[in-house]
């Protein structure tokens, strides 16, 4: 039995896969199985997963579309190993991945998870060099920092399967924002391992759902209502993380709706932001953006008239 199953769930990720999977034949630690969990594909990408079907030790599974959540989640049934590791379809791990997440969570047998920070990276080259240029990861008993940023990415996680099966797995209804209900589930009830260098290059691409800011942000603001509203009283007990948690996910959907023009949105969002924190600077901030930019917009339509 391999001691790791790397879950790995795609959709239409031909285009990519062949080297995500080449850096997992890359890895040092080598007592591993691959779980590619294809959801519904139309394009070659399952010809694609065939092509290392030598190389690993690699089980393919076939289903009709139901979303990245659904297709970890039969990873994670079919799963062999003692652990899984997630990989998205176009992510990539570094060499020492596994053995650094495997001796983490031999060493420390009481977390739910563990995870590292990442790189991004796009088609012209890396982007930011530690997740910590745009986010504060860290470990141990984190659910009151979690509910106020996520800065779990997926890809970067490994995790007890009998643990993720007892948190009930990724939650299928949800298409966007499906993990961050699943981590918010573990970090309740369990400490959570933190690697502080990068481990894992995460594909930054445009048209994709976690590229749309708003999207995220709205059904990121909806686990976060959903989990204040199924711990009345954590609430009652932290009314000021309460208010800072909603606060912070409403002021980054309005503030997505103020970068895509949808004024009434932004203005509604943010509004909502201050009524739970009345002093957030950068809230404010947007709000007078979006005063201003009417005043801009005259200024530049006034600029281009003159001789």
């Amino acid at each position: 039995m391999p001691r790791v199953s790397v879950v790995i769930p795609t959709h239409n990720a031909e285009r990519y896969l062949a080297q995500t999977l080449e850096s997992v034949c890359q890895q040092t630690f080598t007592d591993f199985e691959v779980v590619l969990v294809d959801d519904g594909s139309q394009d070659g990408t399952l010809r694609e997963a065939q092509r290392f079907a030598v190389a690993l030790d690699l089980h393919v599974i076939s289903q009709a579309n139901a979303g990245p959540g659904a297709a970890r989640n039969t990873g994670i049934r079919a799963a062999r190993g003692e652990y899984c590791a997630f990989l998205d379809a176009d992510d990539l791990m570094l060499t020492e991945r596994l053995a650094e997440q495997v001796a983490q969570l031999d060493e420390w047998p009481q977390l739910g998870l563990s995870h590292t920070d990442l790189m991004t990276f796009d088609d012209t080259g890396i982007i930011h060099r530690t997740r910590r240029a745009f986010s504060n990861p860290c470990g141990g008993q984190i659910l009151d920092r979690l509910l106020v940023d996520n800065f779990i990415t997926t890809s970067t996680v490994m995790a007890p399967t009998e643990r993720l099966i007892e948190a009930g797995m990724f939650n299928a209804r949800r298409r966007i924002s499906e993990d961050f209900d699943l981590w918010l589930i573990m970090a309740e009830r369990w400490p959570v391992g933190y690697i502080q260098h990068p481990l894992v290059q995460y594909r930054c691409r445009p048209g994709s759902s976690s590229a749309d800011k708003l999207l995220t942000g709205m059904a990121a603001l909806d686990v976060i209502e959903s989990f204040w509203g199924n711990h009345t009283e954590y609430r009652e007990h932290h009314r000021g993380l309460w208010r800072r948690s909603l606060a912070g996910h409403l002021s980054i959907v309005g503030t997505a709706a103020l970068h895509r023009r949808h004024f009434a949105d932004a203005s509604r969002y943010l509004l909502r932001s201050l009524g739970y924190e009345p002093t957030n600077t950068a809230t404010w901030k947007q709000l007078a953006r979006m005063a201003l930019l009417p005043l801009l917009r005259q200024d530049s339509r006034n600029a281009g008239r003159r001789p």
